[in-house]
C-alpha cells in the first residue's frame, strides 16, 4: 500500500488505493540523459554531423557511471538520433531529405521519354542525378504473390504475378526500393519480363494495352526487413515510409501494384492540393 502511495496513488474512504491517471512511473537515469541529450539536438547546441562528446566526458558531464553513458548512446541509436562509424565514434545524426514531389506522378503526359521512366525524369528536372538497379525479375509462368498483393490485385487464389524489384539512387546513394506486381496474364511475354531497366513512352502498361487510367494511393510507417535494411543501406533507428499504389485500368482492373520503400531520413513526399 505504501509503494502505491509514493508511486501516485489516491487513497480511498475505505483504505483502497486507487492509482491516478496523472501519475507517471519514474524514469530512470539512462532515459534522463538520453532524453537531455535531444533536447540539447534540437536546440543545436549538438549539430547534425557533430561528434558526440566522449562516454568518460558525458559521465562525468552527468554524474553518472560509464556504463549508464554506453546505455544511453545506444538508446539514442536505437531512435535514430545518433549513428555510430566503425572505428571512429558517434555522431549527431544528419537528415538530408530529398523532396518527392508526387502530384503530378504518373499524371497526364508522361515525361519519360524511353531514357528514363516518370521517376527518374522527376529527378533530373531537379538537376540531380537519377540511378536504378534492377534487383529482381520474375520468371515464367510467374510467383506466388503475398496476401497483400493478392488483395490489392484482386486475384485469385491459383494467380501468379510478375514482380519487378528495383533499387532506385539519386547521384549514386542509395534512395528508394520500388517493387512492382502485375498480373501474370498482363506482363507475361511483354516487355515487364525483361531482365534489364526497360523505359517505354508513355509507359509500359500503357504500350501493352492496360494503361492506368485511375489509382489509390496509401502511406504508412514500418520498420524495414533484413533485406530491405541491406539494400538501402540504412542506420540502426531508421524508420521506412512505404508508399503503395494500385492502378485500374479502364475497365477498372487493377493492374499494378507498386510498394515504394523510402527511407525515413532521406525521403519528403510533398504533393499540390487544390480545394
Amino acid at each position: 500500500m505504501e509503494d502505491l502511495k509514493q508511486a501516485g496513488a489516491l487513497e480511498l474512504p475505505d483504505g483502497r488505493c486507487m492509482v491516478s491517471a496523472m501519475s507517471q512511473p519514474a524514469r530512470s537515469r539512462t532515459e534522463e540523459v538520453a532524453e537531455e541529450l535531444r533536447a540539447r539536438m534540437r536546440a543545436g547546441e549538438l549539430q547534425p554531423g557533430e561528434r558526440l562528446p566522449s562516454t568518460k566526458y558525458l559521465a562525468g558531464e552527468y554524474r553518472v557511471s560509464e556504463d549508464t553513458i554506453r546505455h544511453v548512446v545506444k538508446s539514442l541509436k536505437a531512435s535514430g538520433d545518433v549513428v555510430s562509424e566503425w572505428g571512429r565514434a558517434v555522431f549527431v545524426r544528419e537528415y538530408k531529405p530529398f523532396a518527392w514531389d508526387i502530384t503530378n506522378f504518373e499524371q497526364g503526359p508522361r515525361p519519360d521519354d524511353g531514357a528514363y521512366d516518370a521517376w527518374a525524369a522527376g529527378i533530373l528536372a531537379q538537376g540531380k542525378t537519377p540511378g536504378e538497379e534492377l534487383l529482381h525479375v520474375t520468371e515464367e509462368p510467374g510467383e506466388e504473390p503475398s496476401i497483400e498483393v493478392r488483395k490489392y490485385l484482386s486475384l485469385d487464389s491459383e494467380d501468379l504475378v510478375v514482380c519487378r524489384r528495383r533499387l532506385r539512387t539519386v547521384d549514386g546513394a542509395p534512395h528508394q526500393l520500388s517493387i512492382s506486381w502485375f498480373p501474370a496474364d498482363i506482363a507475361l511475354g511483354t516487355p515487364l519480363m525483361n531482365p534489364h531497366r526497360t523505359a517505354v513512352p508513355g509507359g509500359i502498361l500503357a504500350s501493352i494495352g492496360h494503361a492506368q487510367r485511375t489509382g489509390r494511393d496509401r502511406f504508412s510507417a514500418r520498420m524495414p526487413l533484413g533485406q530491405e535494411r541491406e539494400e538501402l543501406h540504412l542506420v540502426e533507428g531508421t524508420t521506412l515510409l512505404e508508399f503503395v499504389r494500385v492502378g485500374f485500368d479502364s475497365s477498372g482492373r487493377p493492374v499494378r501494384c507498386m510498394f515504394t520503400l523510402c527511407p525515413g531520413d532521406r525521403t519528403v513526399i510533398e504533393a499540390d492540393v487544390t480545394f
